[in-house]
């Protein structure tokens, strides 16, 4: 009996003893993992203790940032990692318990996972992580060649070609094929690619990947109530005189912010505040039909200035002539992107609501106001029907448009460029506000000013 005993402790410590190394075999080990469904990334391995760190590779935030590291890492806000996974572990039979904290440049999410049979997975805060053990930390994909594509993309369809002659573009070509030598995985890559991007002198550039859905959640059942959606536009009433209407994005399409047009159009006031602050912009199918509602007299919203044109010529249109361009009034992107890629420009036009806005309109922005938001803006303060209030918008105003690059890869790219009816640029400049104040405090200097 006592032998029998002794031959099962004995066992049991060899097994402990064997997993014990086995462990310990996995600290600096390679993990080429996948997180968001598609991006990949290569990470390593660090044990020390009863703590782990999962790190991608050292000195890649130094080549996203450049001269620019340094004093980021002194102020303590970067890492000398793009992602750091780190936290606490414990062993349990032939499994590895990881929990911890990710962060990267653009997150900080929890992680909680676990390791078996040389196999990774792990759940974030708003995504997961999957992967496997492997022998090498090198390149997960041919990053140069991806590099390559994307720069031949942009030069065949960039809005003006002789931007390609300039010494930024020379110097953007140049560190981003270098640096895709360099880097190892799709984040460093993109944000490397993105971040050197905006040197240049315009926006709506960049690489994405498509997004996937990576719901890992348990199956839920049917008392469980779906995810609530972010709210995109809100309308409240200050007091019997005024209203304020917030427009979070102009993702939307028409359909999704008539209603509130109409909700309205039925109600009695004479000050109406829209909040753009934070809106990112979005696509001109949902900001036509506002900007009908707002404005009293026919808009002329200004020109799209296409490739063609600046092919054929060699100087700027005069403004008198924007409307002999094309005029567009509908809220179709499918039509604005077939008259840029066959007219030389287009004139930008709106017609007033027949049941239009007619009383005293303001306006609150901040530096997060973009885009679809920025004409609108423009034109509203420089026709004088409203009063801008906040702080100068983002200065993100030109039509960019979606290449793909590989399966893997998008890039967004401008192929026509903007400028208001009196021929001033928006992009890289943005709008000034007539009444400038800390965003915060934007609705409350407003009310002050209404009454």
């Amino acid at each position: 009996m006592k032998k029998q005993i002794f031959t099962i402790v004995f066992s049991a410590i060899l097994m402990i003893n064997a997993y014990g190394k086995n462990v310990e075999s996995l600290n600096n080990s390679n993990w080429s993992v996948v997180i968001s469904g598609n991006t990949k990334l290569i990470l390593k391995l660090q044990l020390k203790g009863d703590n782990f760190k999962l790190v991608s590779r050292k000195g890649s935030t130094k080549d996203i940032l450049g001269p620019k590291y340094s004093i980021a890492r002194v102020l303590g806000k970067v890492n000398k990692y793009t992602i750091e996974i780190k936290g606490d572990y414990y062993t349990s039979n032939d499994t590895i318990f990881l929990k911890g904290r990710y962060e990267s440049l653009t997150s900080k999410q929890d992680f909680d996972g676990y390791i078996i049979n040389n196999t990774i997975e792990a759940k974030l805060t708003s995504n997961s992580l999957t992967g496997n053990l492997v022998d090498k930390f090198e390149p997960q994909r041919d990053y140069y060649s991806i590099t390559k594509a994307a720069i031949d993309t942009t030069e065949q369809y960039l809005y003006n070609p002789t931007l390609l002659e300039s010494s930024e573009w020379s110097m953007f070509k140049e560190k981003v094929l270098a640096l895709s030598k360099v880097v190892v995985d799709d984040y460093e890559f993109t944000k490397i690619f993105n971040y050197n991007g905006t040197t240049l002198p315009f926006t709506h550039f960049g690489l994405v990947q498509p997004t996937v859905n990576t719901n890992t959640q348990t199956e839920k059942s049917s008392n469980d109530k779906p995810d609530k959606q972010p709210e995109k536009f809100n309308i409240k009433t200050i007091d019997s005189k005024t209203i304020l209407f917030t427009v979070k994005s102009f993702s939307a399409s028409a359909d999704e912010i008539i209603p509130y047009i109409d909700s309205l159009k039925a109600k009695t006031f004479e000050n109406l505040i829209i909040d753009l602050r934070d809106n990112s912009g979005g696509t001109i199918a949902s900001a036509l039909p506002l900007t009908q509602y707002l404005v009293n007299d026919t808009l002329f919203g200004g020109a799209f200035i296409t490739q063609k044109y600046f092919r054929n010529h060699n100087e700027m249109p005069k403004t008198e002539s924007y409307k002999n361009f094309p005029l567009f009034s509908e809220a179709s992107f499918s039509l604005i992107i077939d008259g840029i890629h066959k007219q030389e420009g287009l004139c930008l036009i709106v017609y007033p609501d027949s049941d239009n806005f007619k009383g005293n309109l303001y306006v609150l922005t901040n530096r997060n106001t973009a885009s679809t938001c920025e004409p609108l803006v423009y034109g509203l303060k420089n026709t004088g029907r409203a009063t801008i209030v906040g702080e100068t918008t983002y200065g993100a105003m030109l039509n960019g448009e979606k290449f793909q690059i590989n399966e893997d890869f998008i890039l967004w790219t401008p192929t026509a460029d903007y400028y208001t009816a009196d021929g001033s640029r928006i992009d890289k400049i943005g709008v000034e506000p007539n009444v400038s104040v800390e965003p915060v405090n934007a609705l409350t200097k407003t009310l002050e000013i209404i009454n």
